[in-house]
């Protein structure tokens, strides 16, 4: 359609559109309509637990009874796993946060109204778990205020690149109705089975509006209210300030034809609805395999002959036979008694019947076919999980490879990515509707080169991994950024944490190990190794006892961390020179002066080394007090043999 070529309504000329509505003249074209309902019930299938229709269909020589236990007892096992992938992009993407630029009244509007928020539920619950094809409108409330909206297919009566026009269901009146030809049959035996799927699941809802019903319709222009009542209809119409470029946003983020989307989670699609099959199969191959089966001995009925015993003549049995009371006519009786033993009878006359056989006897059906449809289904449902980037449980003493695990970040930040590149597009469409709508000045969201893909335990657990390796320093380091840069969110309390570290401590990225070699070669003091040793503990108990800690500017913070851990590395001792030419001083500062410290101490407790001698050491090697040195060395743990 020519965008010069849209008609600009009046109040009569608007009534004009509930005509076309109500025939669907001008409305959804065709093949759309046939793919949005085949995208949304493929998808709901696992979404929401609906029977899917192949493992009905596809078994066309089954038995009528084997086909209704199918569909009376169907459950969907793919349905925890699709939603681990949902609830997986709800997390990142509601973690991640946005960062806004521009106006800041628009803004602060869009933050009142908890648009961000609200986009992302929306786009998790509706576009991506229920119906990609959804669109976002702006529409009016009753204040005068504008709220976003996500719109079904199902309610969208007119759609094309310059209008739409649905139906406002919370303020129409309306029904719920069960579409009997969901599985797409209308023959006998699948109108049996759709009533019994419709009594289970309630599927195939449709909605039989009245008449009295609310339309939206929005071109590039124009935002009309239509409320019709009956026969009479009431219109409100607003002409935008600024004309729109698209009355509406798509939230699709995969386009598999022009205006047809796929759901963010469609990769998994296919591996379920295979592993639904598979374990169909699995069922009905347990059905068959998964227990033992018995045979049991019968004997001749001694009361009847064939089944039949003799009566009296009746309307009922003309003939003077009826079934035998015994046997219920079957003409045989089992050996089994009232309390399960069997009994065994002796026939003179027949000696084949005293043969040596078993009265009963089980027999146990080989398990290899069911224990392979058991795993097929789980393996399928697995890739599935994997197309759609689902971090897979650890067994235990399987321990994964940090290589592996890098693997599959990159991947799924790639996957991110793709899907961020659409869903920020299409939340920064809505924002400049909502300025054309409003006449309020532009806004800006930028697209984030960063998802909270990992939680903040899980992002210190990887660090330290990354930490302890015997990598190169520089190499860690960059690999370290890197890791920050893609899978921390930038509004994560990690970032902070670690970039205030950087600031107090040059050595955060080093090991034990490499700290160790530094002060033998005497690079670093024992100063630069307590400050290492401090920082992230007290860094952390400062963040614990006020949450609000990070929210101060870099140097603030780097200040106050100063402040508690010098607290804690200052020399305490008595009498202790401070001037840094003194040897004594030097000594005190080293590793390796703490450690000799240590040792002549250790030399003492085991009586290895008089006590006075050693306070007489220390005192002219650390510069110390006598009496300070007789604290430090503490008091020895020698015996005295006791005399005989």
């Amino acid at each position: 359609m020519d965008f010069t070529s849209l008609e600009i309504y009046d109040i009569d000329s608007a009534k004009k559109i509930v005509d076309k509505v109500i025939s669907s003249e001008d409305g959804v074209p065709q093949y759309k309509v046939h793919y949005f309902e085949k995208i949304k019930k493929q998808l709901q299938v696992h979404t929401e637990g609906k029977i899917f229709s192949k493992v009905i269909n596809v078994f066309k020589n089954e038995e009528q009874e084997s086909t209704n236990f199918v569909v009376d007892t169907y459950e969907s096992v793919t349905k925890g796993s699709i939603w681990r992938g949902i609830d997986n992009i709800a997390r990142i993407f509601n973690n991640t946060g946005f960062n806004i630029t521009g106006d800041k009244n628009t803004i602060q509007a869009l933050s009142d109204a908890n648009f961000f928020g609200d986009y992302i539920e929306d786009f998790i619950s509706v576009s991506t778990a229920k119906d990609p094809n959804t669109v976002q409108v702006w529409q009016k409330r009753k204040d005068g205020t504008w709220e976003s909206e996500f719109i079904e297919t199902e309610f969208i009566k007119i759609i094309n690149e310059h209008e739409i026009a649905y139906i406002d269901v919370e303020n129409s009146d309306y029904t719920i109705e069960v579409d009997k030809t969901y599985l797409g049959s209308v023959n006998s035996q699948y109108d049996d089975i759709n009533r019994r799927v419709t009594k289970s699941y309630f599927e195939g809802v449709k909605y039989k509006f009245g008449d009295n019903i609310k339309i939206i319709y929005i071109n590039n222009f124009q935002y009309i209210e239509i409320v019709k009542k009956g026969k009479e209809a009431e219109v409100i119409i607003e002409n935008f300030k600024t004309p729109l470029k698209h009355p509406y946003t798509c939230t699709g983020v995969q386009e598999i034809a022009e205006g047809v989307y796929d759901s963010a989670v469609a990769p998994f699609i296919p591996f379920g609805n295979h592993a639904l099959i598979q374990h169909r199969t699995y069922r009905s191959v347990e059905a068959l395999f998964g227990y033992p089966r018995m045979s049991e001995v019968e004997l001749p009925c001694e009361n009847c002959v064939r089944g039949m015993e003799n009566c009296e003549v009746s309307e009922s049995y003309p003939s003077g036979l009826k079934p035998c009371s015994k046997c219920s006519g079957t003409g045989h009786v089992s050996l089994q008694s009232t309390f399960k033993i069997y009994k065994r009878k002796l026939f003179p006359d027949n000696p084949e019947l005293n043969a040596n056989v078993k009265p009963v006897e089980f027999f146990t059906p080989d398990s290899a076919i069911l224990e392979y449809n058991a795993k097929a289904w789980k393996e399928t449902l697995q890739m599935g999980e994997d197309a759609i980037y689902i971090q897979q449980r650890v067994e235990t003493g399987n321990v994964e490879s940090a290589k592996s695990r890098e693997k599959q970040l990159e991947s799924m930040y790639s996957w991110l990515g793709r899907i961020s590149n659409v869903i920020y597009g299409n939340i920064q469409d809505a924002i400049n509707n909502y300025c054309a709508i409003t006449g309020s000045g532009v806004a800006t969201v930028e697209k984030p080169m960063s998802f909270a893909i990992m939680s903040e335990l899980e992002a210190f657990d990887y660090l330290n991994k990354i930490v302890i390796t015997d990598a190169p320093i520089f190499i860690k380091t960059s690999h370290i950024e890197n890791f920050l840069n893609k899978y921390i969110s930038k509004t994560s309390a990690v970032i902070k944490i670690v970039d205030v570290l950087k600031r107090v401590d040059p050595f955060v990225f080093y090991t034990q190990g490499d700290l160790q070699a530094l002060s033998d070669s005497g690079v670093i003091n024992d100063t630069d190794w307590r400050i290492h040793a401090y920082a992230f503990p007290l860094l952390m108990q400062m963040y614990t006892r006020n949450p609000e800690l990070l929210d101060l500017e870099y140097e603030a913070i780097e200040r106050q961390l100063l402040a508690v851990v010098d607290s804690k590395i200052k020399p305490k001792a008595i009498g202790m020179s401070s001037d840094p030419n003194d040897p004594t001083t030097k000594l005190r500062g080293s590793v390796g002066g703490l450690y000799t410290m240590i040792q002549v101490a250790k030399a003492v407790s085991e009586g290895a080394y008089d006590l006075d001698a050693a306070v007489a050491l220390i005192v002219d090697r650390f510069g110390l007090t006598e009496e300070e040195a007789r604290k430090q060395l503490g008091t020895p743990n020698v015996q005295i043999p006791t005399a005989v």
